[in-house]
């Protein structure tokens, strides 16, 4: 049984890397077997059919990408300004080193339109637990900030997809850890006016939380 999870689990981990490396067109089953090391029956197997396979991978990174969210939200001992801030340069850095995953999400013409849904879905309910969070202690109603949050999710979002944007926008390289963070800085002061200070103190939580989200790698 160990054996054979653990090809199951080779098998998924293949699929999402030649997503992330070639979209959802270099996924094949010959592909797939050579990287995972098993044979193509395997493949079959496991997961039926090409297409099932595919949708797994969908489905798991993005349940991975709304776990870490929820992780970074339920760190009680972070401000809430501070936890924010992680989630959105956690999401920003997520859409760097994984941009092949992004685009196999949202963009690849071969991506079907539920796996489009189910991002905008996690995204919905992710706002509605962060601004239920903020309105206890902000003087907004709900529905400014679900929507406060989601142009400032958006925003790093794009930035992200589309580095050249970034760059010709705030005039800064986004692979620079500072420029990054005083884009988020300066969202959050626009869109929810908190004025946060990164202190050494918070930094070292940011780093600690960069980890725990990046954790699986």
């Amino acid at each position: 049984m160990k054996d054979k999870g653990d090809t199951r689990k080779r098998i998924i981990l293949a699929a999402i890397d030649i997503l992330n490396s070639e979209g959802i067109g270099g996924i094949t089953t010959r592909s797939i077997a050579e990287k995972a090391g098993v044979n193509s029956a395997s493949v079959n197997y496991y997961y039926g059919s090409k297409e099932n396979l595919i949708d797994h991978a969908l489905s798991m990174t993005l349940e991975h990408v709304f776990s870490d969210w929820m992780m970074i939200l339920e760190i009680e001992e972070l401000d809430l300004p501070v936890r924010i801030y992680c989630l959105l340069d956690f999401t920003m850095e997520g859409v760097l080193k994984y941009p092949g995953i992004v685009h196999s999400h949202l963009f690849d013409p071969l991506s079907k339109k539920k796996a489009r849904k189910a991002f905008a879905e996690k995204t919905s309910s992710l706002l509605d637990i962060l601004s239920t969070m903020l309105e206890e202690r902000m003087p907004l109603t709900k529905e400014k900030l679900r929507l406060s949050l989601g142009q400032m999710l958006l925003t790093v979002i794009s930035a992200a997809i589309i580095p050249e944007l970034f760059t010709a926008i705030t005039e800064e390289e986004i692979t620079e850890d500072q420029a990054r963070s005083r884009f988020i800085l300066f969202l959050l002061k626009q869109f929810l006016d908190v004025d946060l200070t990164i202190t050494d103190i918070v930094q070292s939580e940011i780093i600690r939380v960069r980890k725990l989200a990046f954790r699986s790698e």
